[in-house]
């Protein structure tokens, strides 16, 4: 099951909890009015004595079987599903037991229309409330409203509250359909909500081209690394990486193999540097940048030497055009004392790539604190 099933799996699981919360207490109320007026206790204690009991066990159930919070799978969620409808099921199963049995026992007469009211009444919350999985929706209904309008059928007593109740039984059913296709529009709209604000936020963090991360977000990462190398004195190093003459390529190839260029520029820099905590970005133009956690600082040069030779040794290829790339890499190790913070570290990330550049380009250099 993929994520975005994953997600509408949790939010009716949660939709399921909180609508059924407080049905069993209703049911219970409405047995007890009807127990009253047809003096159930009366004429059947012990049986009133048992429905009462049950009816208040699986309120109280309702409310004890809890939605799971410790991250659970989705098999989890199915599992919980599955019982909670088991105790809304037996719940309407044993509402029809009492309309039924109502309907047949004269000694109760005195609830037949509390009862009525009471089936109509229930079934339309059923079909309005817990209409998230339309089977288990249908098995309630026809559990709470079939075996009482058999028994009004075949007794020859009331056959026009039996041609009633069999027409309101079809809005039921037509009024659950519409209100499960409205529950599953519900959860379409939310999921289209999500998507939009998941690529809302993406956009908001990746550069579109080299879907590397952006400036904006490699900044704030920058900042956010910076104080916590601070606080835990772990190595932090920034390499700050500069295409040699890209606008050459422009100017000579196109702005359309340029992008090319600096999109497979970014696939290498990714594979390179794609480890955890290894952060990679597209600083602007042809600039990148590559954050190291727990990185020294001599084996964070080894590693931008090493790439260096990769992008000298192995033209990029767009098309039918081999093009020989180099690069500038500037190093730079946080030091708390001489940085401050994040952006004291890019600036020296930065001025070491600038005197790689003024040195002849394609070559490593860490930052030196006599560097202007």
């Amino acid at each position: 099951m993929g994520a975005k099933a994953s997600l509408r799996l949790q939010q009716e699981v949660a939709d399921t909890y909180r609508l059924a919360f407080v049905g069993g207490y209703f049911y219970f109320t409405a047995w007890l009015v009807v127990a009253y007026y047809g003096k159930a206790f009366v004429h059947s204690t012990l049986i009133a004595w048992t429905i009462t009991t049950i009816f208040a066990v699986l309120a109280v159930l309702r409310g004890l079987h809890r939605v799971p919070v410790n991250k659970p799978d989705q098999r989890t969620h199915i599992i919980w599903l599955r019982v909670h409808w088991c105790i809304v099921v037996a719940t309407t199963t044993l509402f029809g037991i009492v309309f039924t049995w109502v309907m047949l026992d004269d000694r109760l007469a005195a609830g037949h229309v509390v009862v009525l009211l009471a089936v109509m009444g229930l079934s339309v919350a059923v079909a309005h409330a817990f209409s998230m999985r339309l089977g288990f929706a249908v098995v309630g209904v026809a559990m709470l409203y079939l075996p009482g309008l058999f028994a009004l059928w075949i007794s020859p007593r009331d056959p026009a509250s039996a041609w009633m109740m069999s027409i309101y039984f079809t809005y039921v059913c037509v009024a659950l359909w519409r209100s499960n296709a409205d529950y599953l529009h519900h959860l379409d709209v939310d999921q289209q909500l999500r998507d939009q604000r998941d690529l809302f936020e993406q956009q908001g963090r990746t550069d579109a081209l080299t879907e590397l991360a952006n400036r904006r977000f490699f900044t704030e990462s920058l900042m956010s690394m910076s104080q916590s190398a601070e606080r835990s004195g772990h190595d932090l190093v920034l390499m700050v990486l500069d295409l040699d003459h890209f606008k050459n390529i422009n100017d000579q190839y196109g702005h359309a193999v340029g992008d090319a260029c600096l999109s497979i520029f970014a696939s290498r820099l990714k594979a390179k540097f794609g480890n955890d905590h290894e952060h990679v970005a597209r600083l602007g133009g042809e600039e990148f940048g590559v954050l190291l956690q727990g990185h020294a600082l001599e084996i964070a040069m080894m590693r931008a030497e090493d790439f260096r030779q990769l992008c000298m040794s192995e033209p990029i290829q767009v098309g039918n055009v081999a093009l020989s790339m180099t690069v500038s890499i500037g190093v730079a190790a946080f030091d708390a004392k001489h940085h401050h913070d994040g952006d004291g570290l890019y600036r020296a990330a930065d001025t070491a790539v600038y005197h790689a550049k003024n040195s002849g380009r394609n070559r490593v250099c860490r930052h030196m604190p006599d560097m202007a």
